[in-house]
């Protein structure tokens, strides 16, 4: 294999061939088996750009008397200037996919764009891909196993629901407008980002079987809006839930955004995330101090649902690189107790919203596989930082607030 390396000055020149010749390395990458195809192109790239280089490349291909050259062209321009099209991005992604890989800093002059760097994210959380080009039985393999692991998890969560939910005394079907209540509507941001981690889940299983995004993100939504919705009939029979349209309709926001993330890519900037930590008045329940209907997942004044923003990718380009790449800031609301610590009554609990600074995992170092997909669930972790309170008794500062 022959690995040519182009100058900067020199670029203009070839810029056009690397344009029309983009085709040909999709073609060597389809024809030729995935693992070795892989190789080379990763091969290529190691060898012929140092991790502090920041400019585009463009890779052509030619095939002369069966040895396969590669051409790296170094350019100020984006690599392959074909548009923002789906042929465009599948030809991005692809024929570079692993090359940029190796250093996301090639995907563009200076910071890589949102988009490419959620491709690279997704690309090396999941290299077991790799086995839907090898041959059938790794597919039907795949296949199999993402059906296991969907027939798996639903048991588990029903379970889990008739156990922690479901045991109380049931009535006739009847529908509850749960409105406000003592905590808020804290819970109605729960099920926000309980839609959309379904729906992100089933996506990501469903590509590793081999289906394509967009087709993956829409039976993904729809699954989780199966599975919300059997939660929603089932507590219609309980007398103490009912069945909640605001649930149903907060499931829903969150499958939308799911699917907003997948068909308008720009959207990524923002991302909910979550955090957690327990009340006195949960811990005093665990202890037996006092008897409450507290667990985990109503310990709502406990919980902050965030959204977080990717200002860097927000930012104008020239505005951006004023922004430290590794922080977002994120906008978040929690609730003063809902269950008083002392008698563990429940009481009328007041808003609080948040402001916040918070960290990307994704751009934590590292670009081992199993390191790139621990960053992505991460992502949806919202880490303890300083905040700022603002509630209608004025705004205050907290200095560590998880």
């Amino acid at each position: 294999m022959r690995v040519t390396s182009i100058r900067p000055h020199e670029a203009s020149r070839h810029r056009a061939s690397a344009v029309r010749c983009a085709t040909m390395l999709v073609a060597l990458v389809v024809a030729l088996p995935q693992a070795r195809a892989q190789r080379l192109v990763a091969d290529t790239v190691r060898a012929t750009f140092a991790p502090a280089d920041t400019t585009t490349l463009a890779v052509t291909s030619s095939q002369a008397g069966g040895d396969t050259a590669f051409t790296i062209v170094r350019t100020s321009e984006p690599a392959f200037a074909l548009g923002d099209t789906a042929a465009a991005r599948r030809l991005r992604a692809r024929a570079l996919g692993l090359a940029v890989l190796h250093d996301p800093r090639l995907a563009a002059p200076g910071r890589p764009s949102l988009t490419e760097r959620d491709a690279i994210a997704r690309d090396l959380g999941a290299s077991s891909w790799r086995w839907c080009g090898a041959g059938g039985r790794g597919k039907r393999i795949a296949q199999w196993s993402v059906g296991a692991t969907f027939v798996g998890g639903n048991l588990a969560l029903y379970e889990y629901f008739r156990r922690a939910w479901w045991s109380n005394e049931e009535k006739p079907f009847w529908i509850h407008w749960d409105w406000g209540g003592s905590f808020r509507d804290q819970d109605k941001l729960g099920h926000f980002l309980g839609g959309y981690v379904l729906a992100e889940a089933g996506r990501e299983l469903l590509e590793m079987s081999c289906m394509s995004e967009k087709k993956a993100a829409l039976w993904g939504a729809a699954y989780s809006a199966a599975f919300q919705l059997q939660i929603e009939i089932w507590d219609g029979t309980q007398r103490m839930f009912g069945f909640s349209p605001p649930d149903l309709l907060y499931n829903s926001i969150g499958q939308g955004m799911s699917l907003l993330h997948t068909f308008v890519p720009k959207t990524r900037a923002v991302l909910p995330t979550f955090s957690y930590s327990p009340t006195v008045a949960m811990r005093r329940t665990s202890a037996g101090e006092i008897t409450s209907e507290l667990r985990t997942t109503v310990d709502y004044s406990g919980q902050t649902y965030w959204l977080s923003f990717d200002i860097d990718t927000l930012l104008p380009r020239r505005a951006a690189r004023w922004w430290p790449g590794l922080l977002r800031l994120s906008a978040g609301h929690t609730i003063t107790d809902w269950v008083s610590p002392e008698t563990g009554l429940q009481v009328q609990a007041q808003r609080r919203w948040m402001l916040s600074l918070d960290l990307d995992p994704l751009r934590l170092p590292g670009k081992a596989p199993w390191w790139m997909a621990t960053k992505k669930i991460l992502r949806h972790y919202r880490f303890p930082a300083p905040a700022l309170e603002i509630t209608s008794d004025g705004i205050r500062g907290i200095p560590w607030h998880r």
